[in-house]
């Protein structure tokens, strides 16, 4: 499923709603696809602190210890799923401690925004941090617990392609998620008309940017055909508009939203292209980010 099939599942977890709904997301993911899981609260002084308190008195390692119980609650909630998982508090920053933690992990499960983030806030500055720069893919989950319901309807996992291997790679994680979890895969190619095109003149009047969709969606599915069998169903379609709009629209009857880190029109060295990021803003479903 990734460059790190043994690695653990990595949840970043600071005691605030969205954290809970991806502990929880994370653990039912684990017993789907045997994996462990690794529960990492970070903890740090106040960096304007001139001196360090008085010995016996509040510590903010205190605090991440009751936020490790509190993970650890939880967990024993959902202890018929078997997991096998383990706890633990971390002094340093929120995203550097979970990238680090990351490094040779299945997958990394992050909250759209923490304790810190105001209301309102649809991506916290931890969240963005490791779809920017961890070296697995990073699940960022907004806090629905349905999909995370063993029980749920079996909506698809949508992935976005557009010809680029960033894509390619995150429509052969989707296709092989899809397969462990039990879920069918719906790839979606967009295509819109440049405004500056007159496409009744020559050469427009023999080419649409739809047949290039067409073409670039054939060419990913082929790509991906040694991963593709009859026990996951893919389905492939073209769709007219604004990729993220058009993806966006796509993810509210979807279980999880994959795609890759950037696209096509991202220019080299971008870390995370703006289809992405938009997505991962404002997505009502879990999107999942697979980094190369």
């Amino acid at each position: 499923m990734t460059t790190t099939e043994t690695g653990p599942i990595v949840v970043g977890f600071d005691g605030s709603d969205p954290a809970v709904a991806a502990l929880e997301r994370a653990l039912v993911l684990a017993e789907r696809l045997s994996s462990p899981v690794e529960v990492v609260t970070s903890w740090r002084w106040p960096l304007t602190w001139s001196t360090l308190p008085v010995a016996n008195t509040w510590s903010p390692h205190d605090d991440a210890e009751e936020i490790r119980r509190h993970a650890d609650e939880i967990i024993g909630r959902h202890a018929s799923l078997g997991v096998d998982v383990r706890t633990r508090t971390v002094e340093g920053g929120p995203a550097e401690t979970l990238l680090a933690a990351a490094d040779a992990a299945r997958l990394l499960v992050v909250g759209s925004r923490g304790r810190g983030g105001f209301r309102g806030l649809l991506l916290g500055s931890v969240s963005t941090a490791c779809i920017q720069h961890a070296t697995c893919p990073v699940l960022v989950d907004r806090g629905d617990t349905t999909t995370a319901d063993a029980d749920a309807p079996r909506r698809p996992i949508v992935v976005g392609v557009d010809g680029s291997p960033e894509s390619g790679r995150a429509l052969r994680f989707a296709v092989t998620l899809g397969r462990r979890l039990g879920l069918p895969v719906r790839t979606i190619t967009t295509w819109q008309w440049p405004d500056a095109l007159n496409r009744d003149e020559p050469p427009f009047d023999h080419w649409s940017p739809e047949q290039d969709a067409l073409a670039t969606a054939s060419s990913a599915l082929d790509a991906a055909d040694d991963v593709i069998d009859d026990d996951v169903d893919v389905e492939s379609e073209l769709i007219e508009g604004r990729p993220a709009e058009v993806l966006l629209e796509a993810g509210r009857d979807a279980s999880f939203l994959v795609l890759g880190s950037r696209g096509l029109g991202g220019f080299r060295g971008l870390l995370v292209g703006s289809v992405t990021q938009e997505c991962a803003q404002h997505a009502t479903c879990p999107v999942l980010v697979h980094r190369p």
